[in-house]
């Protein structure tokens, strides 16, 4: 009798053990104690030349989680980083977010040098990501699952700014680039959408970030006789250029450039008169009502605060999709199903619709071309029919 019943309770425990397993996640668990805060790491570039860029990043992702409040009973805190849009700090960064058993995931990193390295981090932990400004094109073909962005993938941006070079008549063309994973990559698939259609690229060049005299490199391409020089890069570097070019002889050649040139400050303002006439890509602009709030709180909006926005939207709604609570306020989250319910994503954010494709690509992503014009004595980007 003793032995049949040791059989049946080693069974049924079995059975049990099998169905807990069974419910258990692959990747592991996050355990949000009841008297604990839920926390959304970000990182982004807080300090140095960049830093309206990302303060403007940490104010669309403040927003968003200072508008939720609380999730499933839990204060929600939203934990700033700078990255300093480079690898090795947002690696490390990576490696104390990670390690933080409160974290649930981040938004970032700011630029695509600190995503790339930072995503192999996040990838051994198994901690989610969502970029709101990280564009490269390896982000995604690297297939490292962790990794969402609801900005847009390079090779539509490199593209669009093609076509649209192309349908002005400008088919000969000069590059310039940071040498950074973001801009080197831009600045490259642009010239090979040019060649691609017939085109002729005189120069590919790269320069370094920081640095404030490139007419060596502009004089070097002046006797090219590029219909446009194409910056891949950021706004600190992009302005120079733009302000340069006259100095160096370029005076019927156009301007075009990256999202990383889409602030008013440190392109449009510092750039003055040199910026007039200048060509840009970035997304559509987001809901009015929107910017209208933000400016509010904030002031003036630089580029990828809305997306960041979305981005701890989207987090947010995926861990209160599949937190579960236990009775004593305790959650217990899943990592893989978190990632899961991200890439299941179907959301009407502020800056359209948001879903991703398995690389962790936003599907549906569109790119506005942009130029530089003053009207009525104000200087501002007015969207191209195109």
């Amino acid at each position: 009798m003793r032995k049949r019943l040791s059989v049946a309770l080693a069974v049924m425990l079995f059975v049990l053990g099998m169905g807990i397993a069974a419910h258990a996640d692959q990747w592991g668990t996050i355990t949000i104690p009841a008297d604990k805060p839920i926390k959304i790491a970000l990182g982004s570039m807080l300090t140095g030349d960049y830093a309206s860029l990302g303060i403007d990043i940490k104010n669309g992702a403040e927003m968003a989680v200072k508008e939720q409040g609380t999730l499933l009973g839990h204060k929600l805190i939203l934990q700033a980083e700078d990255d300093g849009c480079a690898g090795p700090s947002s690696v490390a960064i990576a490696e104390k977010v990670c390690n933080d058993p409160l974290v649930v995931g981040l938004v970032g990193y700011m630029c695509s040098g600190g995503s790339k390295p930072a995503s192999d981090v996040h990838n051994k932990y198994k901690v989610v990501m969502i970029s709101p400004s990280s564009t490269a094109l390896e982000l995604t073909a690297r297939n490292i699952p962790i990794f969402f962005r609801t900005c847009w993938n390079d090779k539509i941006q490199a593209a669009r700014a093609a076509a649209f070079a192309w349908s002005r008549g400008w088919k000969t063309v000069a590059a310039i680039h940071d040498k950074s994973d973001y801009g080197q990559s831009l600045a490259e698939d642009f010239a090979k959408n040019i060649k691609a259609k017939g085109g002729k690229v005189v120069a590919i060049e790269g320069i370094t970030r920081g640095d404030k005299d490139f007419t060596p490199v502009l004089t070097k391409i002046r006797p090219l006789k590029p219909q446009v020089i194409y910056f891949g890069g950021m706004a600190a570097e992009g302005v120079m250029i733009v302000r340069q070019m006259k100095r160096a002889g370029l005076r019927k050649a156009h301007f075009m450039s990256d999202d990383g040139c889409f602030t008013e400050k440190d392109f449009i303002r510092a750039g003055g008169s040199a910026a007039i006439g200048s060509y840009v890509t970035y997304a559509k602009e987001p809901d009015p009502q929107w910017v209208k709030k933000f400016e509010s709180i904030y002031g003036p909006r630089q580029t990828f605060s809305p997306q960041a926005y979305d981005a701890a939207k989207v987090l947010m709604a995926a861990v209160a999709k599949v937190a579960k609570k236990k009775a004593d306020g305790t959650l217990v989250i899943g990592k893989k199903a978190l990632r899961d319910a991200i890439r299941g994503t179907h959301m009407n954010g502020i800056t359209g619709k948001i879903a991703f494709d398995k690389h962790g690509d936003r599907t549906g992503s569109v790119v506005v071309i942009y130029k530089v014009v003053k009207e009525n004595g104000k200087s501002f980007f007015k969207q191209m029919k195109f």
